[in-house]
């Protein structure tokens, strides 16, 4: 191994063929600023102190030039000589729109380097003085390093006819496959109706009392995208990954858990078992059962997983092969390094990075939550439905989930508030109260129990609130 120093990144040839086009026509700047690039990036001092001049220049609504500039520097407290300046322009390339976007991009590539480096190198120094707990060494290093990620992935205001001729492209395509949606399907043509399909980059949540049934609902979408060649990882905070395993094989063989768990099978459950087994085993559905995870861990772990699918060929799908959808099982088991004595700003914080990370990776993320006991509360002992029909304010703990969520679901059961001696209907509601791409409304289900499957009743029962 070599001991010879290692230079930092740089490109100061670069750095001065930008500045020296800027002072030689100071309306470039308004094509450098749309970059992002800012004085920091700029690896020679000197030249940061330029790059300053002209932009405190620009934005007072001035022309830069060699003169504007050397007056601005002068009044710094740490000037360059004029004749530094005049030597950039003097020895400036003849420059092109392209060339000084190339130009922009280098420089900030370089930036970023050595902003990793020294988010790395302090991460190493921290882990030698053993001064912080690891969960919060890791939580930092990987958020600054996906900060120094969204800089790199700038986005330029775009022009509407650009925007217009990509919509009609993406309706052409969905004509052109029979797709009526614009997400991923949930399995649930009505509810595909409703919400057009869990699109990439929405955060949806999907909450409920204690016993309604929202795992069980979350596995049978999940399902429904597996079979649809769609890569799904799930995060179980509350079951073991056994238990989850078996509610799948319940679901799809139509055998109760129980039976499974107890090994009690008839024989012909247990062919349904194998033939449900066969049609299972090569989906590509993925479990994490780590207890209490941070949002830092489950990032890490969804963008590996990402990665690993990304380089893996799948021959079934028309479209590159990455994670599609994200299930977390439920917001408030998550853990959190920050407020540890204030649940309700550690799950305002998870929620908030739940909706970052659908954005970072483009695909929907499909969030469980709990509901606080106000709905047992205005029952007042009674069995109105309407008293019992769940409202965004009894999302449990924080209202934050309520303001991050592009989609809002409710699982309610009204069989859960009726006694042993009352008739049972075994139908499921699914109230959607927030739906940023389209309607509110009711999707009714039927439920079976044992198999904690749920099946679509009758569209004539299902019902839209405008």
């Amino acid at each position: 191994m070599s001991d010879s120093v290692r230079i930092l990144p740089s490109n100061t040839d670069v750095e001065a063929a930008l500045l020296g086009c800027l002072l030689n026509d100071g309306r470039l700047f308004s094509e450098v600023e749309d970059s992002g690039l800012l004085p920091e990036d700029f690896s020679s001092e000197r030249h940061a102190v330029v790059f300053r001049a002209i932009k405190a220049i620009f934005e007072a609504q001035m022309t830069p030039d060699v003169l504007t500039v050397n007056d601005e520097i002068s009044k710094m407290k740490n000037p360059v000589e004029p004749a530094f300046v005049y030597d950039l322009a003097n020895n400036a390339p003849i420059i092109y729109e392209n060339t000084l976007q190339e130009y922009c991009t280098i420089i900030l590539e370089k930036s970023l380097y050595r902003e990793a480096i020294s988010v790395c190198e302090e991460t190493i120094d921290s882990a030698f003085a053993q001064n912080t707990k690891f969960d919060e060494l890791t939580d930092k290093a990987t958020s600054s390093l996906i900060a120094l990620n969204n800089r790199k992935q700038t986005t330029s205001v775009r022009c509407i006819r650009d925007l217009i001729m990509e919509q009609i492209q993406k309706i052409r395509e969905r004509q052109k496959n029979g797709s009526t949606i614009q997400g991923i399907s949930s399995g649930y043509p009505r509810l595909d109706s409703l919400c057009s399909g869990f699109k990439p980059a929405d955060m949806i949540v999907l909450a409920g009392r204690p016993g309604m049934g929202k795992t069980g609902f979350a596995l049978n979408i999940l399902l429904a995208m597996a079979k649809n060649n769609l890569n799904v990882l799930f995060f179980s905070l509350e079951m073991s990954v056994d238990q989850i395993t078996n509610r799948l094989l319940s679901i799809e063989c139509s055998v109760s858990s129980q039976n499974i768990l107890n090994a009690k099978l008839d024989p012909e459950e247990i062919n349904r078992l194998w033939d449900g087994m066969g049609r299972i085993k090569d989906l590509s559905i993925f479990i994490d059962e780590t207890p209490s995870i941070t949002i830092s861990e489950l990032r890490s772990k969804a963008k590996k997983k990402d990665m690993e699918l990304r380089k893996t060929p799948n021959l079934l799908r028309q479209t590159p092969n990455k994670l599609d959808c994200i299930f977390i099982d439920y917001l408030q088991l998550m853990d959190c390094n920050l407020f540890k004595e204030d649940k309700v700003r550690q799950v305002e914080y998870n929620s908030k990075n739940i909706k970052k990370l659908a954005k970072d990776l483009g695909i929907p993320i499909v969030a469980m939550a709990q509901l606080n006991r106000k709905i047992e509360e205005r029952r007042g002992g009674k069995a109105e439905i309407s008293g019992n029909k769940p409202m965004l304010s009894d999302l449990k703990d924080s209202g934050s989930i309520e303001q991050d969520a592009d989609m809002v679901m409710f699982i309610h059961r009204e069989d859960m508030y009726r006694k042993n001696d009352e008739e049972k209907n075994n139908e499921a509601e699914i109230f959607v109260q927030k739906n940023r791409h389209g309607p509110t409304g009711t999707v009714k289900l039927r439920f079976t129990p044992q198999y904690m499957k749920f099946t679509p009743l009758d569209p004539v029962s299902d019902s839209y609130e405008q």
